[in-house]
């Protein structure tokens, strides 16, 4: 008889997610353009941290949203809870989203949804150029 692993490997679903909003129809002759990634630069340790600037990379999307100050001000604040946000076209649509959260912390956050729509407009006029 085989011997029994005394810690297996869970399989089947896990239980963390990743909430992602999605703008579709977005044909652009240069999708690395719509390549963006959100970092918080932050000080302070534990619960004394505080995200106090934003630095976004990537193509031409990051700088025109690098350039937005009423995004970065609404960002310090949802950035502690999301970690980064990150934009990823393919083919004919653009993902948004941040990172994986557990069920248990899953939940819809107006504040986020705010971001997602300020960068969605931003990506509709890059698209118009």
């Amino acid at each position: 008889m085989p011997r029994q692993d005394p810690s297996p490997i869970p399989y089947g679903a896990l239980q963390y997610y990743q909430i992602h909003y999605i703008i579709e129809d977005t044909h652009i002759a240069n999708p690395e353009a719509l390549l963006a990634k959100c970092e918080p630069i932050s000080k302070g340790h534990f619960r004394n941290k505080k995200v106090v600037d934003v630095k976004w990379w990537g193509g031409r999307l990051a700088e025109v949203l690098q350039a937005d100050m009423e995004l970065k001000e609404m960002l310090k604040v949802i950035l502690p809870q999301e970690g980064e946000i990150r934009i990823d076209p393919v083919d004919d649509h653009v993902r948004i989203y941040s990172r994986w959260k557990h069920e248990d912390d899953l939940e819809f956050d107006p504040k986020v949804f705010e971001v997602v729509d300020k960068i969605a407009y931003h990506i509709q006029k890059l698209k118009g150029q």
